[in-house]
């Protein structure tokens, strides 16, 4: 049987990622843009603008350029700019990633790149006087080498002016940049530097966001796909814990595994060898450029190859050190090492339409389902085709999906919701996302059409469609209105049904959802908020029996 080669990143090719429009350099539109507020942080004044009913801080700051000797280096502080004005009214440049724009439509892309990439950008609502409101932290996906937080579909003016809240995107060191690993010594690449990233950001955002008029005790951490995975990552994190108060996890894989030691100086080997160095020759890896490096290291991801099914969907990201990341987050879960702190936790009703389509361009008949699952599963291979059986002789890929989707997202996070409420978090929700597109939102992603994709709530979240010129027709306009309010409830008073005593609510004509969202129950059947039109309901056992089975099998092959 041939080996499978994947290329495409599970992220990058969103729901949101669809989105096209004449407008792909317009990340500010130009509607009611003026000078904005001069604000004082610890590092000296930004100058902001108003845009769209909406306070804009954009590109500041919140660590060192990791350029230079900096390059493979844990997070530095930024320095003070002294006396001098920031202007915070323009996006910085994405961190350095290969052809995104070829490998997914043009809004899903900043246009520019850059290795001093280590800046946040934040969106408020348009009040001078406005202070102590909660702030939402959003870490962006893209399978840690795609995306940026100032991605035209994360535009969060709308979400944070409409419910009055405080959002700050981030930046993050991804691919090689992010997560080489050479060696253990202190000369040595050693990686995870995108997770240690996101850890400065938060830590900034406790230190400086008070003058952005957040209140730093009210900070919910959040992300979707690989920011999902940060986020659990953060939950289990001691140096994290006193940085956010609640987190919301969109569409974590939690069962993929992380690379261990060999397998991660592996990869750093064959990424060595196609930049043209010498394995942990470190001079000359610093002496390479920021577009080589990316280039190597998308050629190191297209030779990973293996017929198990969960290594196809992340070869670079975090790794298991010991130290930094001690285990992958279902795994430190179970053993009760994570922070007990409100949390919102989904996914969507088939999240590996992407991964499973463009691994397989072709049909995949029943006998290769059939080795698939053997090659991934040995051990259980009979049980899993018996609760999978093949459907579409002519092709299994749709059956692939119905599989991977309870294997890879659903029942996982389910049992790590289970074990966290065991645990003794009370307040938990969960969701699914059960809506496709009613518009052509996916571009030349055409298997996604129809279909419920990975990250197909986003442009819902951040009510972004009109940058495609799209239009949502009045249930999905229900829908956006729907998630926003559960979402900034959430971060308001950390129960996504209260939108608190003295809060505005929103700001759009249209009231919060009268359907209640209840907490998950430790026994019996496990509600879940399905996101859906006509209308949302609650589903009491959601794929019940198929993530029982999971739970039995166990989530590593």
């Amino acid at each position: 049987m041939a080996r499978i080669h994947v290329t495409v990143s599970l992220s990058v090719l969103l729901a949101v990622a669809g989105l096209q429009s004449a407008c792909v350099h317009c990340y500010v539109t130009g509607v009611g843009e003026e000078e904005g507020p001069v604000v004082t942080t610890r590092y000296g004044k930004i100058q902001g603008l108003y845009a769209d009913n909406a306070t804009l801080f954009l590109g500041v700051p919140f660590a060192a350029p990791p350029v230079g000797s900096l390059r493979w280096e844990a997070p530095q502080d930024s320095k003070s700019w002294g006396e001098n004005v920031y202007n915070a009214t323009t996006y910085k440049p994405a961190c350095p990633q290969f052809h995104c724009e070829t490998l997914s439509p043009p809004l899903v892309c900043h246009k520019k790149m850059a290795e001093d990439c280590l800046y946040l950008d934040i969106y408020g609502p348009r009040l001078t006087s406005a202070s102590g409101l909660p702030v939402m932290v959003m870490i962006h996906g893209g399978n840690f080498v795609h995306m940026s937080g100032s991605s035209p579909i994360f535009d969060g003016r709308y979400l944070a002016s409409s419910r009055e809240i405080i959002l700050v995107n981030i930046n993050y060191r991804m691919g090689a940049l992010g997560f080489l690993v050479t060696g253990e010594t202190t000369n040595d690449a050693r990686g995870n530097y995108g997770i240690q990233d996101q850890v400065m950001a938060l830590k900034w955002v406790q230190e400086n966001i008070h003058a952005f008029g957040g209140d730093p005790s009210k900070v919910t951490l959040f992300g979707q796909s690989a920011g999902a995975q940060s986020t659990l990552i953060h939950l289990t994190l001691p140096e994290s814990a006193p940085y956010f108060r609640n987190a919301i996890v969109e569409s974590s894989p939690i069962a993929i595994p992380y690379k261990r030691f060999p397998e991660a100086i592996i990869l750093g080997g064959l990424f060595a060898e196609l930049v043209g160095c010498q394995p942990r020759n470190m001079n000359c890896l610093r002496s390479k450029s920021a577009n080589e490096i990316t280039y190597a290291q998308y050629l190191a991801r297209s030779k990973v190859s293996s017929l198990k099914l969960l290594e196809f969907f992340e070869p670079w990201g975090p790794f298991v050190d010991g130290q930094f990341i001690k285990a992958e987050p279902l795994a430190l879960i179970r053993e009760g090492q994570f922070s007990r702190k409100p949390l919102i936790i989904g996914t969507t009703s088939e999240e590996t339409v992407l991964y499973v389509y463009s691994a397989w361009n072709t049909s995949v008949n029943n006998v290769l389902y059939g080795e698939v699952i053997v090659a991934t599963y040995p051990g259980h291979a009979v049980e899993i085709i018996y609760m999978y059986p093949p459907s579409y002789p002519r092709d299994e890929r749709d059956t692939m999906v119905k599989m991977s989707t309870d294997l890879v997202f659903l029942c996982p996070t389910r049992n790590a919701t289970r074990i966290m409420r065991a645990s003794g978090v009370s307040d938990v929700w969960m969701y699914v996302w059960d809506h496709a597109f009613s518009f052509q939102g996916w571009g030349p992603i055409t298997f996604c059409e129809g279909r419920v994709c990975h990250g197909s709530e986003i442009v819902f979240l951040f009510h972004t469609e009109a940058k495609g010129n799209f239009t949502f027709t009045p249930e999905e306009k229900v829908l956006s209105e729907e998630i926003m309010d559960f979402w900034t409830n959430f971060a308001k008073t950390g129960d996504p049904n209260n939108p608190g005593r003295n809060s505005t609510g929103n700001k759009s004509g249209r009231s919060a959802t009268a359907l209640q969202w209840p907490v998950y129950a430790q026994d019996g059947d496990w509600p879940a908020f399905r996101f859906k039109t006509p209308a949302s309901i609650i589903d009491t056992n959601y794929h019940g029996p198929y993530c029982d089975f999971w739970d039995t099998i166990g989530y590593a092959a």
